[in-house]
């Protein structure tokens, strides 16, 4: 998403901001003497913090996160989700990387099976197979996924944590600021990973659910986003609206998550609660109301 300013406030000339929106300019602006009209804006951050500086304007800027929908891919190759490209025959969706599709197919230059971005890209069968066989030990082969990712993919493999006699994982890690588990086959000779639900915590408490399918808007909790008096951050989904919205404890906007589509039209509050781990953290319940929070 590009900044929304027209006539860049860092930029020389009078040109539109090229820049990427990271920030939601919140605020007023005075439309005759005795009132004002209130505008949210996508914005980068150098033209943000100019306009919070303006006498006119009543505003600050706030993180702005954004999601936007997972497109249909041309084909996956390489471990890399393919989308159509402008100028070049195809481009990895997740590290953008460009490309013929033969290109992908063989690995890149290097004959290398995996996308920097994605852990799901690359399993124990992808990977090569030198020195593995029936003697190799989960653990060895867990640490082998790690090296061949981290060294030869330069994938950002973080908190690396070997789980012992767990039926399900040989591993959990981070990667991108998110949570995966390296999930083993039942004989432990064959690895994946696979992003971990809700951040690996329980599945969000479900709050009057007799109104989960007429509610008005649904407010989620988080387990770790609280303030120092260790009051709890919470956000606000009104179907209908682009934002879900971050409050502080007092009430006041934190950050804002901007919908930018939405590809589950059966389920969108499943999609919207997805994004929403993804952008704030775990979530510890969902409340549906009937009223709405402003």
């Amino acid at each position: 998403m590009r900044c929304s300013t027209v006539q860049s406030t860092v930029s020389p000339g009078d040109e539109p901001c090229q820049g990427t929106a990271t920030h939601l300019l919140i605020g007023s602006i005075h439309t005759d003497e005795s009132s004002r009209e209130p505008f949210r804006d996508p914005v980068c951050k150098p033209c943000g913090e100019s306009y919070t500086r303006r006498p006119a304007l009543k505003a600050r800027i706030v993180p702005l996160h954004v999601y936007v929908p997972t497109p249909e891919f041309t084909e996956i190759a390489g471990g890399h989700r393919l989308i159509d490209h402008p100028f070049h025959e195809a481009a990895c969706h997740d590290c953008l990387l460009l490309g013929s599709i033969e290109y992908f197919r063989q690995g890149r230059d290097k004959g290398l099976h995996g996308c920097r971005f994605r852990p799901e890209s690359v399993n124990s069968r992808t990977m090569p197979r030198a020195g593995i066989g029936p003697d190799t030990t989960l653990d060895e082969l867990a640490s082998r996924w790690r090296k061949y990712v981290t060294y030869d993919i330069g994938m950002a493999i973080g908190d690396w944590h070997p789980l012992r006699d767990n039926p399900h994982f040989a591993a959990t890690f981070t990667s991108r600021d998110r949570e995966y588990g390296l999930r083993h086959s039942q004989g432990g000779t064959y690895v994946w990973a696979e992003k971990l639900e809700n951040r690996g915590r329980p599945a969000p408490e479900r709050i009057n659910p007799q109104d989960a399918e007429t509610f008005t808007q649904a407010v989620f909790h988080f387990y770790d986003l609280v303030n120092r008096y260790e009051a709890t951050y919470f956000a606000t989904y009104t179907p209908g609206r682009e934002d879900v919205i971050l409050h502080a404890p007092e009430g006041s906007v934190s950050a804002v998550l901007r919908l930018t589509g939405l590809t589950r039209p059966g389920n969108p509050l499943a999609e919207v609660t997805d994004a929403v781990c993804d952008a704030f953290g775990a979530i510890a319940d969902i409340t549906f109301q009937t009223r709405i929070y402003e």
